[in-house]
C-alpha cells in the first residue's frame, strides 16, 4: 500500500463500471475526493465515518459511472491515511518500517462515542481487544494476534446508554492494524 497525498486524491480517476452496471456518478465522486484532499490539508472536516457512509447517485442517463468496487477500495485506503493523520503522524516512504503502530500508541488510542441515535461497539470489548493488541505489539510472541485475527474480530453493539465507540473509527483502526500485522508476518523481526 502506498502513501496517498492530497494531490493524489484530487488526481485520482476511476475506471468505468462494467457493462450492465450503472456505477457511481463521476462528478459526485470527483467532488467528494476534492473534499477528502481538503480534509487531508486541514481545510475541511470529513471524518472516517463520513467517508465510510457516503452514498453516490447513479450517473445521468446515457452515461457510464465509475466502477463501484474501485471507488470503494480507494475510499478504504483513504480512511487508513486519515487515521494516520488523526494520530498525528505521517506515513513513511515505501520501504521504511521504523515508524509503525507501537504498544504505546495502542495505549493512547481514543475513539469517539457514536453519533446521537446510533449504536456503537461495546467499549469494554474494544478495550479488552486493545489490551491484547498492546501485548502483541510489545512482545511479538507466538500467542499474539495475527492479521487474520484482526480481520475476523467482531464486537457486539452496546445497549443504549452503555459506553460505546463509533464503529467506523474502530473499523478504520482495525484496517490499519491488519495491514501492519500482514507486513510484519511477511517481514522477519
Amino acid at each position: 500500500m502506498t502513501v496517498v497525498t492530497p494531490d493524489d486524491v484530487r488526481r485520482t480517476r476511476f475506471g468505468h463500471a462494467p457493462s450492465g452496471d450503472l456505477g457511481y456518478h463521476p462528478e459526485q465522486v470527483d467532488s467528494f475526493c476534492a473534499r477528502i484532499a481538503e480534509t487531508m490539508l486541514g481545510r475541511d472536516h470529513l471524518g472516517i465515518a463520513d467517508i465510510r457512509l457516503v452514498e453516490f447517485d447513479a450517473p445521468p442517463p446515457g452515461r457510464r459511472g465509475y466502477d463501484i468496487e474501485e471507488v470503494d477500495d480507494f475510499l478504504d485506503h483513504v480512511c487508513i491515511e486519515l487515521e494516520y493523520l488523526r494520530r498525528g503522524r505521517g506515513r513513511l516512504p515505501a520501504g521504511r518500517t521504523d515508524q509503525t503502530l507501537t504498544h504505546d500508541d495502542v495505549l493512547r488510542i481514543r475513539f469517539s462515542a457514536p453519533p446521537f441515535g446510533f449504536r456503537g461497539y461495546q467499549a469494554e470489548e474494544v478495550g479488552a481487544f486493545l489490551d491484547r493488541l498492546a501485548a502483541t505489539l510489545a512482545h511479538h510472541g507466538p500467542n499474539g494476534l495475527t492479521a487474520k485475527d484482526i480481520q475476523d474480530i467482531t464486537f457486539h453493539l452496546a445497549p443504549v446508554g452503555e459506553p460505546a465507540y463509533q464503529r467506523e473509527e474502530v473499523d478504520a483502526f482495525l484496517d490499519l492494524v491488519a495491514h501492519q500485522l500482514e507486513k510484519s508476518e511477511v517481514t522477519p523481526h
